[in-house]
């Protein structure tokens, strides 16, 4: 049954299977505050051989997705530059047409989708699709479903995590807790029950949540 996850929820709610990821401190933060003029790129709180397996996962999925503002403020690659295998498709949302050229997201070095509420064109091998404001996540995921996307591992900041989490659009979660601490910035999001396995991983904790699926059982 577990090996075929992604294809039921794939098939019963006509959606990827969607995988929330992401990085706290010790004292529960998964960013610093950010000001214009800050440095661009991500405060990590883990070390390269928990990105070496972030980018594991990345090549078993169909797809990966983020935010604006985390585009805005990391400008990650969202490839597997530090595993051996198949990059997933780039899904970025942009509601306010934020981006600039020189992202990398938008280098056209692999499939890229990006969601806005207005025509956009990018180059290369960027599509665009509009989205409306109400219920837009929910027509994100319809949109994916129907670009044959079975799997989308969500690497957003807060704000993309937590309209995951509080409209039930999630499958399974995998949280690392660094030995950072940051004292102050954003905090991470919040799963409420245990996570169905906690383990540490080269000295950070590495806990996995899952959803209750009984129902795709019946």
């Amino acid at each position: 049954y577990d090996l075929n996850r992604r294809f039921f929820v794939y098939h019963r709610y006509k959606r990827p299977y969607i995988i929330l990821k992401w990085a706290q401190t010790a004292d529960g933060f998964i960013d610093l505050d950010r000001v214009p003029g800050d440095p661009v790129g991500p405060n990590w709180i883990t070390d390269e051989v928990c990105r070496i397996l972030v980018h594991k996962w990345r090549s078993e999925e169909a797809g990966v997705m983020i935010g604006t503002n985390t585009v805005i403020a990391d400008n990650p690659a969202l490839n597997v530059r530090y595993w051996n295998g198949s990059n997933p498709l780039r899904i970025a949302i942009d509601r306010h047409g934020r981006f600039v050229d020189g992202l990398n997201i938008l280098d056209g070095s692999t499939e890229t989708v990006v969601f806005n509420c207005g025509p956009v064109y990018y180059s290369g091998k960027i599509r665009s699709f509009i989205i409306r404001y109400d219920d837009d996540l929910r027509a994100i995921l319809s949109e994916l479903f129907n670009l044959q996307i079975v799997s989308v591992m969500v690497e957003g900041g807060r704000k993309l995590l937590e309209s995951f989490i509080d409209e039930g659009l999630w499958d399974e979660a995998r949280v690392f807790t660094g030995h950072k601490k940051f004292k102050s910035g954003i905090k991470a999001p919040a799963l409420e029950g245990a996570p169905a396995v906690s383990a540490m991983f080269h000295g950070n904790k590495l806990e996995y949540f899952r959803k209750d699926m009984n129902d795709l059982r019946k």
